[in-house]
């Protein structure tokens, strides 16, 4: 009897990370630890894609240090504290907003562009706890573009900066990268209207390309069809995924804008 030979998909990218984990004494030891999650992630992800993702942390490093505001503001261990204990006493903007981290400054302190044009990493995930400001994922670079959050503009290539927060888990940090897959499969399908319909709760929409199509069958990263906000599996659709679609995903350059 021959051997049946399945012949696997080759990986779409073996995917550069440097990890960036703000962790400052004041944060519960048994919160989850940004190595371990960050393994077990990696893991996920191989399956979740099919093998068409492999992600490659070249560096975790610690950072003793809260994230510093866009208005420059920070916290110290006593007022973050506070704000975990009441979200009323969180830094918030002149609209009630909580404040964001200042990613330039992160790009900035940490050679990020350099080391992205350099192709030493190719994604940076920021690790940190509730209010410390991180987007779920976030573009930057040369024409950078909404993905889940405004696109930040840099001189080079696109890439994405992921935010995990270590108080939760794998399960938070796959709903992420759903996001950032529906953000960059709406750029590359011209889609983008479509997804902020179907997020608007509006029906009877009409597809338009294979990625609206898909959006119908098996709905955002928040909702199934028919079902209730944030009840998705968001595991299960990631793995659905189309397998010509990793591409773009993993490498936001491919995209035309």
């Amino acid at each position: 009897m021959p051997f049946n030979f399945r012949r696997m998909p080759k990986p779409a990218k073996v995917s550069k990370i440097l990890a960036l984990n703000f962790r400052t004494p004041a944060i519960p030891a048994e919160w989850g630890q940004a190595n371990v999650l960050a393994e077990e992630y990696t893991e996920a992800m191989i399956q979740a894609s099919h093998k068409m993702l492999i992600y490659k942390p070249i560096k975790i490093l610690d950072v003793p240090l809260y994230p510093v505001f866009a208005n420059g503001q920070q916290y110290n261990d006593a007022t973050w504290t506070q704000a975990r204990q009441n979200g009323q006493a969180a830094l918030k903007d002149e609209r009630g907003n909580f404040l964001l981290a200042d990613y330039a400054r992160i790009v900035r302190d940490y050679e990020i562009v350099q080391a992205i044009e350099n192709k030493i990493i190719d994604e940076v995930w920021l690790f940190g706890g509730p209010y410390f400001g991180f987007y779920e994922s976030r573009m930057a670079g040369e024409k950078a573009f909404w993905c889940n959050a405004p696109g930040l503009e840099l001189p080079c290539r696109r890439f994405v900066m992921m935010g995990f927060n270590y108080e939760r888990g794998v399960r938070e940090m796959i709903h992420s990268f759903g996001h950032r897959a529906e953000s960059i499969l709406a750029a590359y399908f011209g889609s983008q209207q479509f997804l902020q319909q179907l997020y608007g709760g509006q029906t009877n929409l009409i597809p338009k390309n294979e990625f609206e199509e898909w959006l119908l069958e098996h709905g955002t990263v928040h909702r199934a069809p028919g079902g209730v906000d944030y009840g998705q599996d968001e595991y299960a659709w990631v793995s659905a995924l189309k397998i010509n679609w990793w591409r773009p995903i993993i490498d936001a350059n491919l995209v035309k804008v």
